[in-house]
């Protein structure tokens, strides 16, 4: 069974569960029509990007991998990922209370294509490499989890802090991916599982942090923050 076939449906559900999650409790506070167009505007671009990543990444995993290839890659496709969000995020249609929200949105329909359009059909999963099957679920994680970080800082005014840890978070799930296909693709699937296990108790516990403690102030305008 191909990976990227098992998580084509994968993608979109997991993504409008999360975003259900993350809205179901805030009705009144966005634009129902800004967080259809820019879920759907996430998925369009989140192809175009995945794919000129996946281009640039499977040549690069086939042959002599080092470290500090995979650090400086992992920084790039982070910082782009990151800087596509920023963009979008900074357009007027969406700048009102709901930002944080729409950075949500626009993150994961944007990571919903990550499985079938990064991982290509190289890889096919099974007893050996089942723990890969969690990578796409830490980059929605993560990814979902900057949106609402940049969609903050764009908010408060505070764009290059905002962005610089939404990117270095991005680049350490980045590296975990990396390193765990490189390591299936070697057969050395203990490894790799291992790797596949710290992005997702990584992505999760930021995703946590930012859902609980994180969302609940950056919905906040600061007439607010200041009676607290």
């Amino acid at each position: 069974m191909e990976l990227n076939t098992l998580l084509l449906p994968l993608g979109v559900i997991p993504s409008l569960f999360l975003l259900y999650l993350i809205i179901g409790e805030r009705e009144g506070k966005f634009k129902e029509k800004s967080i259809i167009i820019i879920y759907i505007g996430g998925i369009v671009l989140g192809s175009i990007i995945y794919i000129m990543e996946g281009m640039i990444l499977y040549p690069m995993i086939m042959g002599d991998v080092y470290l500090n290839l995979i650090i400086i890659f992992s920084f790039i496709f982070s910082f782009l990922d990151q800087l596509v969000k920023l963009a979008v995020l900074n357009l007027s249609t969406f700048s009102d209370r709901g930002l944080p929200l729409y950075g949500a949105s626009f993150s994961l329909g944007f990571s919903s294509v990550f499985a079938p359009l990064l991982f290509g059909k190289t890889l096919e999963i099974g007893l050996e490499n089942v723990m890969l099957i969690v990578l796409p679920f830490s980059v929605m994680l993560i990814n979902c989890s900057t949106g609402i970080i940049i969609g903050t800082g764009i908010r408060r005014n505070l764009r290059g802090k905002y962005f610089a840890i939404s990117t270095v978070a991005g680049m350490i799930i980045w590296i975990a991916v990396i390193i765990s296909i490189v390591y299936s693709l070697a057969g050395e699937s203990i490894i790799s599982a291992i790797f596949s296990m710290c992005s997702i108790v990584f992505s999760s516990l930021a995703f946590i942090a930012v859902y609980k403690k994180h969302l609940p102030y950056a919905m906040m305008d600061r007439r607010e923050l200041r009676k607290l």
